[in-house]
């Protein structure tokens, strides 16, 4: 395991790098007012080939998945979705792993998820990501998060959301490369408002693993 974190546990703490939120559950979001906060997760050099792993956590806010990219247009360095995007190589030349991509409801519109009718993702992330609202309702309400739906569980797709739940392997994702890579993963929370007063995504644990680890790991 290259990467873990489980705020469900009262020992753990966030990344320097992350916002601790202590209610309505403990998790970590993004700090600052940029559009993403990022957290290294070293790899020690290690040669691999495929990455796995999991993330769970919940919308706050207005956060609308894939939508920006239909008018900021598509930057993997900066930001093109709301939710948490895996990357591995420096800043100036990521790579795109898997995204966890938080919506703003399940109904309508553009703000909603790919597989709910929504805004498509860039051709680089192509179907390497889950979406899902906790938001039933076409409303929503700035800073607040929706803790009674965890995100990327599988569970609770309801609108027009009901295939978002269906990829079998959720909230698990495997990715294998053609190349041997030696770079390390970045672990970046973004969204294209602010988490002081409209929008966050808090990921209250994840696993990430590399070739070598995954066997044992995910059975």
């Amino acid at each position: 395991m290259v990467g873990y974190l489980d705020m469900t546990d009262p020992s753990q703490q966030c990344p320097d790098s992350w916002l601790k939120i202590a209610s309505p559950r403990s998790s970590c979001g993004k700090r600052t007012m940029q559009t993403c906060d990022s957290l290294s997760i070293p790899t020690a050099g290690a040669s691999y080939q495929k990455v796995c792993g999991r993330f769970r956590g919940y919308q706050i806010g207005t956060t609308d998945a894939f939508y920006d990219v239909l008018h900021l247009g598509v930057n993997i360095e900066t930001h093109f979705a709301d939710g948490v995007i895996v990357t591995y190589g420096s800043p100036g030349r990521r790579q795109h792993v898997y995204s966890y991509v938080a919506a703003l409801w399940e109904s309508v519109g553009g703000t909603i998820c790919p597989c709910a009718g929504g805004a498509a993702p860039p051709l680089f992330v192509g179907s390497d990501y889950y979406c899902e609202s906790g938001n039933p309702v076409q409303e929503y309400h700035p800073t607040s998060m929706y803790s009674s739906d965890v995100l990327w569980d599988r569970q609770q797709c309801g609108g027009n959301e009901t295939t978002c739940c269906d990829p079998p392997d959720i909230p698990w994702f495997c990715k294998t490369f053609s190349t041997q890579i030696s770079e390390d993963l970045e672990v970046r929370i973004c969204t294209d408002e602010s988490s002081v007063d409209n929008e966050n995504v808090a990921i209250e644990s994840f696993e990430l693993y590399i070739q070598g680890e995954i066997s044992g790991a995910i059975g």
